[in-house]
């Protein structure tokens, strides 16, 4: 093959690599939550997250949100998909909330079951409400 067309070839390789780089959604991480800032009293049961939280007026106000996207993955909590409803208190106990931060012990496949600790990202306190702003 001659010297122009390899050049011909690597710049069309480029070309499409290119394409495709621009063509593929970049998905970008959720900012860390912010709640914990104006919130107290947090708390979970299964997979929602409780807490009372300031309003714009200063008020305190009762409020929940079920987590979305956290899932036990052979004993570890992971983010995967942030548009399904979170099941790790499926096959995790002694689940708690510390700020923006959840833990718990998470069984393995092998049965054991093992300490993890994941970040919860996404979740403001919007005038005593708790909402996800940003995807996991």
């Amino acid at each position: 093959m001659k010297l122009g067309k390899w050049i011909s070839a690597i710049a069309a390789l480029l070309f499409a690599f290119s394409v495709a780089i621009i063509a593929s959604p970049l998905t970008a991480a959720a900012a860390p939550s912010s709640y914990q800032l104006t919130c107290s009293g947090i708390s979970l049961r299964e997979n929602v997250l409780s807490a009372t939280c300031r309003t714009r007026n200063q008020s305190l106000n009762s409020t929940s949100i079920t987590l979305r996207g956290i899932e036990n993955i052979d004993g570890t909590l992971k983010v995967l998909n942030p548009q399904k409803i979170a099941n790790f208190n499926l096959t995790c106990a002694n689940t708690s909330v510390t700020g923006d931060q959840l833990s718990g012990k998470c069984r393995k496949m092998n049965g054991a079951f093992v300490q993890t600790l994941t970040g919860i990202n996404g979740i403001e306190n919007i005038d005593g409400v708790l909402k996800y702003t940003s995807q996991a």
